[in-house]
């Protein structure tokens, strides 16, 4: 599944292959537990850079090898072919051997050429190694020095080893796996990774279902998470209402900014299967451990019993993976070999605080008025907050307002819509795509029950899911968040004659 090949690295732009490279490096150390801030990189890739795209500079003492050689080594990134020609013109301008490569002689470190288009024979790259000695013959150190040539199927191989850059690199190049996704903002951070996780003291994670006392700050939870994935073998379950934050602190597991220890990011490998996953999960892990290659595997709406079939392989004899599902799981058991947390809803003031960082423009007031409203649910505070435009405010507006606002979205009042989304908020979820009238069929039940007919409740449905307020994985809808679905079921309950709910939902439903 993350075969990569030469002909890849290839593909590559010259800013996404010294970033490439870069990324490599950190995924290096990262391995060993060395500072990733001794790689640096940056700048325009055709600025003069003194001969050095990406640099690792580590204490003499750190322990490294393999395609970072040595603890200072320095690397000069090419789109283009490096013959000898170029080589002896790259390291010796002008005649002039580069400062920086005196430099990493004199620190014992090693300078490698990395050239994505060349594809090199084992006669061709020791052509190219001897050009790179023969440019640093007059040094009087040059033994000092360990130097080296990466074509585009070393690089491919060292990317191997990485496979959650694999995915980055299929990105890059245009060639993704559906639905797929290496480490990011899997839970539509604005700012991307970069933007902060907020951590709440106030906020509550249990660890088991039959557990009894008041859980753990999310940190602790954090970290315990993290020691469970470390290796392989590692299964954990992150359970929790619809926007409470699950996917964010999955992100979060990965972030060097958040506690001490975070998981390698160039190992996550991501999917939601709302996206309709192709390999599925299962015959992705499947292929990871087959080709030994080591992953920790995010899987996102991921039912139970689907969780099941993951916990069998990932705690398989020789099995290379750690696995992390999430999902809103309402079972109470605790599945074999597995680790649950479940994630509770967060305080107000995390929710006013992310708020007022998503929506600068936002009153202090109005913020509050969101964050009480949205009862620690940050997808109905940030749905609710994008409502409010300029020299708009929602101080003052009381509860039955505000869900009217946010069940709006700026659209005018439909009335023919809220009764259609009250109907569907009556079940956990139901099949959203048959809109047959035969006795297996969903919809024509539900849309019964307010006069409607299955092809409308579709169109509503459709509807609904633009706002945000359905969520869909794979044939299945259902009405989220779970404090929206609640309301719109109390409203269901009031205008809909229970025995017409007896009748379409129980009496004779499939």
């Amino acid at each position: 599944m993350f075969e990569i090949i030469g002909n890849d690295i290839a593909l590559l732009n010259e800013e996404d292959l010294r970033t490439l490279v870069a990324l490599l490096c950190e995924s290096e150390l990262r391995r060993r537990d060395l500072a990733i801030a001794s790689v640096t990189w940056g700048g325009d890739q055709n600025s003069s850079d003194g001969g050095l795209d990406v640099r690792v500079e580590l204490p003499a003492a750190a322990l490294i090898e393999g395609f970072v050689p040595r603890p200072i080594t320095g690397f000069q990134v090419k789109k283009t072919d490096m013959p000898r020609s170029k080589i002896l013109e790259e390291m010796r301008p002008h005649g002039i051997l580069r400062p920086v490569i005196r430099e990493l002689a004199d620190k014992s470190g090693a300078y490698v050429i990395v050239s994505s288009t060349d594809s090199t024979s084992d006669s061709a790259l020791q052509s190219r190694r001897t050009a790179m000695a023969e440019a640093v013959q007059g040094l009087p150190n040059r033994n000092a020095l360990t130097l080296d040539f990466y074509d585009r199927t070393r690089i491919a191989t060292w990317l191997r080893e990485h496979p959650g850059l694999v995915l980055w690199v299929r990105e890059r190049i245009g060639k993704p796996f559906t639905a797929w996704r290496p480490y990011g903002a899997w839970a539509y951070e604005p700012k991307g990774v970069s933007g902060e996780y907020l951590l709440d003291n106030a906020i509550r994670m249990h660890t088991g279902r039959k557990e009894r006392d008041d859980g753990i700050p999310p940190i602790e939870g954090i970290i315990r998470i993290r020691n469970v994935l470390r290796n392989p073998g590692g299964m954990v379950r992150l359970v929790g209402l619809s926007g409470v934050g699950k996917t964010r602190l999955v992100q979060a597991l990965f972030d060097g900014r958040v506690g001490e220890r975070s998981l390698d990011p160039s190992l996550a490998v991501y999917t939601n299967l709302a996206d309709g996953p192709d390999p599925q999960p299962i015959g992705a892990a499947s292929n990871l451990i087959a080709s030994r290659t080591r992953v920790i595997l995010v899987v996102d709406n991921c039912p139970p019993e689907l969780h099941r079939r993951l916990s069998e392989l990932c705690r398989s004899s020789g099995s290379t993976l750690s696995v992390i599902t999430v999902e809103y799981d309402i079972t109470e058991d605790q599945p074999e070999g597995t680790e649950v947390f479940d994630l509770q809803p967060s305080s107000k003031e995390l929710i006013e605080s992310l708020v007022k960082r998503r929506f600068p423009a936002l009153s202090a007031v109005d913020a509050r008025t969101v964050a009480d409203f949205s009862g620690g649910n940050a997808r109905i505070a940030i749905n609710l907050a994008s409502t409010v435009g300029t020299n708009e405010t929602v101080a003052g507006l009381n509860d039955e307002e505000l869900f009217n606002r946010l069940f709006q979205q700026r659209h005018s009042y439909d009335e023919s819509l809220l009764s259609a989304a009250q109907a569907c908020s009556l079940v956990y979820s139901f099949h959203g795509e048959d809109i047959s009238n035969s006795g297996e069929a969903e919809l024509v039940r539900l849309g019964a029950l307010v006069g409607k007919g299955a092809r409308e409740m579709f169109r509503a449905v459709a509807e609904l899911r633009r706002r945000d307020l359905v969520q869909q994985r794979g044939v299945w809808r259902a009405v989220l968040p779970h404090a929206i679905a609640n309301r719109l079921a109390a409203a269901a309950l009031q205008n809909i004659p229970l025995a017409a709910v007896e009748a379409e939902l129980v009496n004779s439903a499939p």
